[in-house]
């Protein structure tokens, strides 16, 4: 299901909260196309990948990512010094700044918990050095003309009352050509699996 069309604001982080961050989204008249689209799809859009790299890198069966402009994003870190993890829900400010300020290498990051791993020649995947939550893909430069430079972030590290929104689903599935069969008959209705409300293997979800 496409974003609406209406601005928006998504926030989101890794599991310690020692990296946060937050997604500014204009009215869709104002978002660029993706340029192999036939001008059908803007950004940000959601995406499931199939592909075998980013399976391994982040260790889900299925990735899913929201691929966002760069321009779109502001981060917030905790210095390394500070060893208490912070409470996204406590209503504590925070500084935000562009995140191609600090999702970036260089000597800043020896002050925040962000780590870098150059996966490819032009790819680099970002997770926090704290508690290991994978956050990030970028290609540097741009995938090329009329490509935004995009940050692909991990789906699941959107905080948890903006993934409710029904509009949040992935909107198309990528690099199909690589998909796994039993994950691909998975996300194609079938077949229908129990359901348990805990790890409690003997009490069924209604």
């Amino acid at each position: 299901m496409p974003l609406p069309d209406q601005p928006l604001i998504l926030h989101g982080g890794c599991n310690c909260s020692a990296i946060r961050y937050m997604i500014n989204i204009p009215a869709v008249s104002a978002r660029p196309l993706n340029p192999l689209s036939n001008g059908e799809v803007t950004f940000p859009v959601v995406l499931t990948d199939h592909c075998n790299d980013c399976r391994r890198a982040t260790g889900a069966i299925l990735p899913v990512w929201i691929c966002v402009p760069t321009e779109m994003m502001s981060c917030s870190f905790q210095p390394i010094s500070i060893t208490q993890g912070r409470d996204p829900e406590s209503g504590e400010a925070d500084q935000w700044v562009p995140a191609t300020d600090l999702f970036q290498q260089g000597p800043h990051n020896e002050n925040y918990w962000l780590r870098f791993y150059q996966s490819s020649e032009k790819a680099t995947r970002t997770f926090c050095g704290r508690c290991g939550t994978h956050l990030t893909y970028a290609i540097s430069p741009s995938m090329g003309d009329g490509w935004p430079d995009l940050f692909d972030v991990v789906l699941g590290t959107i905080d948890r009352e903006d993934l409710e929104n029904g509009w949040m689903a992935p909107d198309r599935h990528c690099w199909v050509e690589c998909e796994i069969p039993w994950v691909a008959a998975l996300t194609s209705g079938g077949p229908k699996l129990p359901r348990h409300l805990t790890y409690k293997l003997n009490e069924y979800a209604e």
